[in-house]
């Protein structure tokens, strides 16, 4: 009996506050489809300034590129252009045969981590 009274009583509990909306706090809001929506007023309204293709890019680093084209010259890799960002490092261009497995070696050791994306080809 004790049992079948608190299921009771639960139920009644969670019906009883599913039900309750306060007009203070809430509003309802036509939807662009006719429809009613409840917003809580109660949230503050914030706004967040718009990304722009300038502030999603990762930075240049020119100091990794610099590194990484230094080793590259003193291993003897020439044809390589290197674009360095604080994400990223990206190998262009051609290398002499055998070369490109020593290009990427290179950049993946003087990059400091940072992935590398091949772009290279190879000359036959």
């Amino acid at each position: 009996m004790k049992i079948k009274f608190l299921a009771v009583l639960g139920l009644a509990a969670v019906a009883g506050l599913g039900g309750c909306k306060s007009a203070a706090t809430n509003a309802n809001i036509a939807s662009p489809t006719g429809t009613n929506m409840a917003v809580n007023s109660n949230m503050g309204m914030t706004t967040s300034t718009p990304m722009t293709s300038a502030t999603m890019a990762p930075a240049m680093d020119s100091a990794t590129k610099a590194t990484v084209e230094s080793a590259l010259k003193n291993a003897g890799i020439t044809g390589v252009t290197v674009d360095a960002t604080t994400a990223e490092i990206t190998l262009r261009g051609s290398v002499a045969k055998g070369k490109l497995g020593e290009a990427v070696r290179i950049a993946n050791e003087k990059g400091g981590g940072k992935r590398v994306s091949n772009q290279l080809t190879e000359m036959k």
